[in-house]
């Protein structure tokens, strides 16, 4: 039992009380004596004074704050309402970082890709559904940021009721970490990014919907500050140029032809592969052509024929190299020019005007093996000068001609081309061959000077700057990406092969005649040189002696 204090120490107590009170310490109290002349501390004041009496005190807080459960129910509720909370807010954390990675990764061009393309109907399903989320990409980005901070944000609250504070943050962290950065990141980015979009699309648009007070501000606000979401939606359409869509198609061909596979899906180059569900009964053309192919497949499963094509590859056969060349080239033809394909004058093939159709003429205008001549003035202080030039003859009109009769060029009708800019693109020079219904046109500085003149039928001026011809035949070569050859081109083509290996045979019998010589002729001097003496008899030496 605790001993009354004496006088003196209860007059220094309540003088050293005043003091504090002086200088504004108040609502001093005891534990447990009141003798001390200090009122017994209430539970509210006990708290305060465990929270700062030692080390000790962070358990004994955080045991004081748990509620006094009246029954086992309200204890039940209290932990069942905090242990969900929990679950819920870490579940919450992996959807919302899932959505980050899942949608937010996936190019809309792609998707458009994959609507308009695909072969099937699945993917077109999964793409149109994600694609109107996707295209408002800041109102998703800033709906999904504040979901994630609600869930962030909320997560230590529940924790903190159920364990120590420190105890908390470290689950926190830990649950984070692993639900809301490791898992999502490797199932949402997996095999099955656009079927988990396309499952989630409907919470996702919830999301939207309740965020969309405090999210639709700040996506206009991004909006602003990148230029605005129209400029970037249009942007879209053009995330490939010219030369990326080329390197593209060379990419999948070469893929393709080192691994021997089927052509990769539009998906696959992005590294999102798409989840097909199980197919229904649904017998669409592709279905139903499979099932041929199958069939067709097994009647002919014992045929040793190695050009039979792979039924399974016709459905999505591999890109031949003519095909890549095809799309290079088209793909090309806004950059190329005129006067890089055009034929020049120096080689340009034409007669004059006043050519007789004569045995001689016809043979010499056969001879080159062409079905459209141009025709030009002939000068008469200069024959060699074609740049004065009618029109074109069609070589076709010298079938009703009789070369008895010798006829001059110029009594037959001509066709007049168009004249274009060398500086124009093939493009637009198809487009005027194709307009006019031509196969050729003449390559003039000043297209403008040399139309008219044609149109007058006057020949071409000086001035119009008549550079050469371009064909149907030059373009078409630059689209494939590879010279176009007729008969007279196999011919004289093959004429230049036989040339060349004639003179490479005749080189190499050259050179190795050569060799052999002076292979035989090092022999006999080695031969010659072993088998002579080395003094000749009756000769002397001059180290002889005399």
């Amino acid at each position: 039992m605790t001993e009354a204090p004496n006088i003196i120490s209860v007059q220094a107590v309540q003088e050293a009380v005043s003091l504090l009170n002086s200088i504004g310490v108040k609502d001093l109290c005891h534990q447990t004596d009141p003798s001390w002349g200090l009122p017994l501390c209430d539970e509210d004041q006990e708290q305060f004074f465990l929270r700062g009496s030692s080390s000790t005190t962070t358990r004994a807080r955080h045991l004081l704050e748990l509620p006094e459960f009246e029954t086992v129910q309200e204890a039940e509720e209290y932990y069942f309402i905090n242990v969900a909370g929990a679950i819920g807010c870490v579940a919450g954390v992996a959807l919302i970082a899932g959505l980050f990675l899942g949608l937010l990764t996936i190019d809309v061009l792609q998707l458009r890709i994959i609507i308009r393309a695909s072969n099937d109907e699945d993917e077109k399903l999964y793409a149109s559904t994600i694609l109107p989320l996707v295209e408002n990409r800041h109102l998703l980005l800033v709906t999904l940021l504040l979901m994630n901070a609600l869930f962030y944000e909320t997560l230590p609250l529940f924790l903190d009721k159920l364990v120590p504070s420190w105890m908390a943050i470290l689950l926190s962290t830990t649950l984070i970490m692993f639900f809301g950065e490791i898992l999502p990141s490797g199932v949402f980015t997996g095999p099955h990014q656009l079927y988990l979009g396309y499952r989630l699309a409907s919470l996702t648009r919830c999301f939207m919907f309740l965020m969309y007070p405090f999210a639709k501000p700040l996506a206009m606000v991004l909006d602003y500050l990148v230029h605005g979401h129209e400029e970037e939606g249009a942007a879209d359409d053009a995330a490939y140029n010219r030369g990326e869509l080329s390197a593209l198609v060379r990419i999948q061909f070469e893929d393709s032809r080192d691994t021997n596979t089927t052509q990769r899906s539009p998906t696959t180059t992005k590294g999102a592969s798409i989840h097909k569900r199980p197919k229904t009964r649904q017998f669409f053309w592709n279905n139903t052509k499979q099932e041929i192919m199958e069939k067709a497949n097994e009647i002919l499963d014992n045929t040793d024929d190695p050009e039979e094509p792979d039924p399974a590859g016709q459905l999505a056969p591999p890109l031949h190299q003519t095909e890549v060349d095809l799309i290079e080239g088209a793909l090309q033809m806004k950059t190329v020019l005129v006067m890089d394909v055009y034929t020049p004058l120096s080689h340009v093939y034409a007669i004059a005007d006043d050519l007789v159709l004569d045995r001689k003429g016809f043979t010499g205008i056969y001879r080159q093996g062409y079905s459209r001549v141009p025709v030009y003035r002939k000068q008469a202080d200069d024959d060699t000068d074609k740049t004065r030039i009618l029109g074109v003859l069609m070589v076709r009109q010298l079938m009703l001609i009789d070369w008895d009769h010798k006829r001059e060029v110029s009594t037959l009708p001509l066709q007049c081309p168009k004249c274009i800019s060398p500086r124009t693109n093939l493009v637009d020079g198809l487009r005027i061959l194709r307009s006019h219904g031509n196969l050729m046109a003449f390559v003039c500085v000043r297209p403008d000077l040399g139309n008219k003149a044609l149109q007058a039928e006057r020949p071409l001026p000086i001035e119009a700057g008549f550079m050469g011809i371009v064909t149907l035949e030059d373009i078409m070569e630059s689209l494939l990406q590879e010279r176009i050859y007729d008969e007279w081109d196999i011919r004289d083509r093959d004429r230049a092969v036989f040339t060349l290996q004639k003179w490479a045979a005749t080189t190499l019998q050259k050179f190795a005649k050569k060799v052999r010589d002076k292979k035989r002729q090092r022999a006999s001097l080695t031969q010659s040189s072993e088998t002579a003496p080395l003094l000749v008899e009756g000769s002397k030496s001059k180290y002889s002696s005399v």
